[in-house]
């Protein structure tokens, strides 16, 4: 909800004359002046929204681009999101932050975000993480709202540092050791990032600016606090220059993170075609030759783009992809990170989980690999997790021979005494084959059966075959093997069926 809102001004309209007289900037004003030119973060004549919480690296972002906007003819106004969530200590916050922009003549939107979210909602996200994106979504909001060419928010080097420190205790590489960029696309810009919180301190007593403590800043249940509290003075014992090290750190790891991402762009370019519903087709093979570096950030890139989820995926997710997938057999399938992952000889298919009907992992409900095949007791019941149907077998008597096995049912009957009962539910593999009922005991590979009856690829992968150590009894809903069926001499008969799912295609 928006409290208040008012057009933006011009530095001339809200700036007091002894400002406005000010012949030259500070020196903190001056070092922000010359990282927006170096790092083009704003320019001349353009509308800046300023995020202002009130503690002080926003106050000091305020006042110095206030200093800036004569000279760099800028129209600044600002924002600030009120969570709501230290309940008078917010409030109190709102208010200082609306006195403040009216004393300096910057007119003020204030925004009130609910976060009313219950820990169920929060799927494994803190509550300050949750925070942080409606905060980012507010303001984004209201800079398209207002027009503005930039949003810019106060982190400042010891954030960069703290944000560095955070990601190596959590094991991240190159993107997230590149820490907190300069600019965020397509409107957020940090033009105090090389400014230490020492100089933002000294410079607000230098000009007697009054600002807020967030007390959760200082509870140390939160991983950063304890890295700003504890951590980061021991570092600073061992090298007093820790937070230029450490920015210069981020420096180079993202302009490395940046040279990768465009030959992993150049990569995918040649080795990656898109497919119906907007699936894409990797050539595995060309991948193969690659440095398992860059074969980590081509399946990274594949999954953001096929699932939409830009966050992510975890090193973990990537990982199994490759394991599992790339250098897993042909016919293999999961469903990670909101994508839908498959090897179809030396293809791998990505495409969004949303767009394939039953998608799952290959990971059966206790954890057994699909792949390797679900072992079925006899008599027993098994949900086949690829389409979600039950499996149950059992034995009976002995069959009449003239009522054979019904193709294209969702029942199967063999002859016990001709196989043995180690059976197993696994998905089709290349180079299966079975002997069609019917067809006179003639050979005949799954593959081209499957083309026959013209089934969908997407469907193959996730039919049941019941299998025995003699071979494959049953391609489940659609057609049994010769070789078992009962006969005249049967005496007892193993039953098969598939239940609870509609059956798929039969002859």
């Amino acid at each position: 909800m928006r409290e208040t809102a008012a057009s933006m001004m011009r530095p001339g309209s809200f700036m007091s004359r002894s400002l406005q007289r000010r012949a030259h900037f500070s020196e903190v004003a001056s070092r922000v002046a010359a990282t927006a030119r170096t790092k083009r973060l704003f320019a001349p004549g353009e509308r800046l929204l300023v995020a202002v919480s009130g503690g002080p690296d926003s106050v000091a972002l305020l006042s110095i681009l206030a200093e800036l906007a004569i000279s760099w003819d800028l129209a600044l106004q600002a924002v600030h999101i009120n969570h709501g969530l230290r309940g008078t200590e917010s409030e109190t916050d709102a208010r200082f932050v609306a006195n403040l922009c009216g004393r300096m003549g910057i007119p003020l939107t204030c925004e009130r975000v609910s976060l009313a979210v219950s820990s169920g909602r929060l799927k494994g996200r803190s509550l300050q993480e949750v925070a942080r994106e409606a905060r980012y979504t507010a303001m984004h909001r209201v800079g398209e709202a207002l027009g503005v060419d930039k949003i810019a928010v106060g982190h400042t080097a010891d954030d960069q540092a703290e944000t560095l420190v955070m990601w190596m205790l959590r094991g991240a590489g190159t993107a997230g050791l590149a820490g907190i960029p300069p600019s965020r696309e397509p409107l957020f810009i940090r033009p105090l990032l090389e400014i230490s919180r020492a100089d933002i301190l000294s410079y607000l007593r230098s000009r007697e600016l009054e600002f807020r403590e967030d007390s959760s800043n200082t509870k140390p249940l939160y991983l950063r606090n304890r890295i700003r509290q504890e951590l980061l003075p021991v570092l600073k014992r061992f090298n007093p220059a820790i937070l230029d090290v450490l920015k210069r750190q981020a420096e180079i790891l993202r302009e490395e993170d940046l040279c990768l991402e465009q030959l992993v762009s150049m990569h995918l370019a040649r080795m990656t075609h898109e497919g119906a519903d907007g699936e894409m087709v990797l050539d595995r093979k060309a991948m193969l030759t690659l440095p398992v570096a860059l074969q980590r950030r081509m399946i990274r890139s594949l999954l953001r783009r096929t699932s939409g989820v830009m966050k992510g995926p975890t090193f973990g997710a990537v990982r199994t992809v490759l394991e599992r997938i790339v250098h897993g057999r042909s016919g293999s399938a999961l469903t990670v990170h909101g994508a839908f992952v498959a090897r179809e000889y030396e293809k791998v298919r990505f495409r969004s989980s949303q767009l394939v009907p039953h998608a799952t992992q290959s990971l059966g409900a206790a954890g057994e690999d699909v792949e390797k095949g679900l072992v079925l007791p006899v008599p027993s019941t098994i949900r086949w997790p690829l389409t979600g149907q039950t499996i149950r077998v059992c034995l009976g008597s002995a069959h009449p021979t003239d009522t054979p096995p019904r193709m294209g049912r969702n029942v199967a009957i063999f002859d016990a005494d001709r196989l043995t009962m180690k059976l197993v539910v696994r998905p089709w593999l290349p180079g299966d084959a079975f002997y069609p009922f019917g067809m006179h005991g003639q050979r005949k590979k799954l593959q081209d059966y499957f083309a026959d009856i013209k089934l969908p690829r997407e469907e193959r992968r996730r039919i049941p075959l019941l299998v025995a150590p003699e071979g494959i009894l049953w391609i489940g809903g659609l057609r049994s093997d010769e070789r078992f069926r009962p006969s005249s001499s049967t005496t007892r008969t193993l039953i098969a069926e598939l239940l609870d799912g509609t059956s798929h295609r039969g002859e």
